[in-house]
C-alpha cells in the first residue's frame, strides 16, 4: 500500500523532529547498557549464570510483548501518542534508578535494569504513530535516519566514555546507571512535548484489547512478513545475545579487557551504523521495502559468520562493523516498515502486532543462544542463525509477490 499524500502539519513536523533529535541522544546513552555494560556488570561483578544474562538481553522483549495492550490502554485513558510514550519513559527512569540504588545486590540490579530497558520497548507503536502522522511521507525515512545518526554518535561516544570510566575502577558502575536514568527522564520530557497526535479520530474511547489483532489478521502480505521477521529475529537475536559474552567469557578463549570489548561491541558497530544511516534512510524512501529487507538479511548472515567463526581479531572487527551496518538498516526497517503497508489510521494497530511478535522472539532467542552454546558450541549457533536468515529471505520474496499481485488487483478495480 502506497503512502497517501503528505498531510503532516509543518509546525508539528518541525517541533517533533527537534524533540526526536534530543530523544535520540538519550536513547543512544541508554542503549549502551543493553549493548555492552549490563552483561559486563553481570559477568564481572556478579558472575551471573546463563539464565540471568539471557534475561537481561531479553529485557526489551518483555516490553514488546506488552506493546499489544499499550494502544488500547492509551485510547481508553484519552492519552495522545506522545503523552502515553512519555509516561512509559518515566517508568524506565525509575527502573534504572532502582538498579543504581541497589547495584550491589544482583537481584535488585537485574530487576531494575530489566524494567528500565524493557519498559521502553512498549512505546514503539506509539512512537511510530506520531512519526507517521507528523512527518511528511516523502521524507520520513531520511528524517528518521537523522535521529538514528544522532543516536549512533551518542552511543559511540558514551560507550567509549563508559568503557574508560569503568576500566579505571569497575566498582563505579552504579554511576553509569544513574546517568542512564537521567537520560530516560529527559526522553520522557521530549515525548510529553510532542504535538498532540490522537490515536483515534473518533471520540469513542472504547478499544478492545485484541482489536489490533482483528484489524491486521486478514492482511496476507503483513502476515507473511511477520513470519519472515519472526524467523530472522530468532536466528539473529540468538547469536547477538552472545556478542559480549563471547568476548568476555574465558570459556570461549578470548577474554578481552573492558576497553577492547566496548570498542568491538559498542564503538565499531555504532560507527558503521553512523556512516550508513543516511544511505539507509534514502534507500527506504526510494527502494522497494522487500528488496531492502533482504539486503539487510544478507548482511546479517555475513556478519555472523565473520564475528564468530574465525576466532581472530580482523574478521571479528569486520563482522562487528557489518553487524552495525545491518543494524542501521534493520532499525529503519523495524520502526517504519508498517508505514509502507498499513492505512495511516491503523499504524499503531499494525505496529503493536509487529512489536508483540518481536517480543516473542526477543524473549526466547537469548535463552536459545546461551543454552545452545552451552549444550553444543558456537558453530552450532552460527549454523542456526544463517539457516533461519536464508529462510527469511525466501519468505520476504514470497511476500513481495503477494504484494505485487494485490497492487495489480487494485489497479484493475
Amino acid at each position: 500500500m502506497k503512502d497517501s499524500p503528505d498531510d503532516a502539519n509543518p509546525g508539528h513536523f518541525r517541533t517533533t523532529f527537534r524533540l526526536e533529535l534530543v530523544r535520540a541522544a538519550c536513547l543512544g546513552t541508554i542503549e549502551t547498557i543493553l549493548a555492552t555494560f549490563a552483561i559486563l556488570i553481570a559477568v564481572n561483578r556478579f558472575e551471573s549464570g546463563p539464565a540471568v544474562k539471557a534475561l537481561i538481553i531479553a529485557a526489551p522483549a518483555l516490553g514488546l510483548l506488552g506493546s499489544l495492550v499499550v494502544v488500547p490502554l492509551a485510547v481508553r485513558n484519552g492519552l495522545s501518542a506522545g503523552r502515553a510514550s512519555g509516561t512509559i519513559s518515566l517508568i524506565s527512569c525509575v527502573g534504572f534508578a532502582i538498579a543504581a540504588a541497589g547495584a550491589e545486590t544482583e537481584s535488585i540490579f537485574v530487576t531494575g535494569v530489566t524494567l528500565g530497558i524493557g519498559i521502553l520497548a512498549m512505546a514503539m507503536p506509539l512512537q511510530t504513530h506520531y512519526i507517521r502522522r507528523n512527518y511528511p511521507n516523502a521524507k520520513r525515512g531520511r528524517l528518521f535516519s537523522l535521529t538514528v545518526f544522532v543516536r549512533a554518535v551518542t552511543s559511540m561516544i558514551v560507550s567509549w566514555g563508559f568503557g574508560v570510566y569503568l576500566n579505571a575502577d569497575f566498582n563505579r558502575f552504579p554511576d553509569l546507571l544513574w546517568v542512564v536514568s537521567g537520560a530516560a527522564a529527559i526522553a520522557a520530557v521530549c515525548q510529553f512535548l510532542v504535538p498532540e497526535v490522537p490515536l483515534r479520530v473518533s471520540a469513542e474511547k472504547r478499544h478492545p484489547f485484541l482489536e489490533s489483532v482483528h484489524v491486521t489478521r486478514h492482511d496476507k502480505v503483513f502476515i507473511r512478513l511477520l513470519i519472515a521477521t519472526m524467523v530472522l529475529g530468532i536466528g539473529v537475536l540468538s547469536s547477538a545475545a552472545l556478542r559480549v559474552d563471547y568476548l568476555a567469557n574465558p570459556v570461549h578463549g578470548l577474554q578481552f579487557d573492558v576497553k577492547t570489548i566496548s570498542l568491538i561491541t559498542g564503538i565499531i558497530p555504532s560507527l558503521t551504523r553512523l556512516l550508513s544511516t543516511f544511505f539507509w534512510g534514502w534507500l527506504f524512501d526510494h527502494v522497494s521495502f522487500f528488496r531492502l529487507r533482504n539486503i539487510v538479511n544478507s548482511i546479517f548472515i555475513v556478519a555472523t559468520l565473520l564475528y564468530f567463526l574465525p576466532n581472530q581479531m580482523l574478521p571479528l572487527l569486520i563482522g562487528s562493523g557489518l553487524f552495525g551496518l545491518a543494524r542501521g538498516g534493520g532499525e529503519i526497517m523495524f520502526s517504519l516498515w508498517v508505514t509502507k503497508l498499513a492505512p495511516a489510521e491503523k499504524i499503531a494497530d499494525y505496529m503493536s502486532v509487529h512489536t508483540f511478535c518481536a517480543g516473542l522472539r526477543a524473549l526466547s532467542a537469548p535463552f536459545i543462544g546461551f543454552y545452545l552454546v552451552q549444550w553444543a558450541n558456537v558453530s552450532a549457533l552460527v549454523a542456526l542463525t544463517c539457516s533461519l536468515a536464508l529462510v527469511a529471505i525466501f519468505l520476504v520474496q514470497s511476500g513481495s509477490r503477494l504484494f505485487q499481485e494485490r497492487e495489480r488487483s487494485k489497479s484493475r478495480i
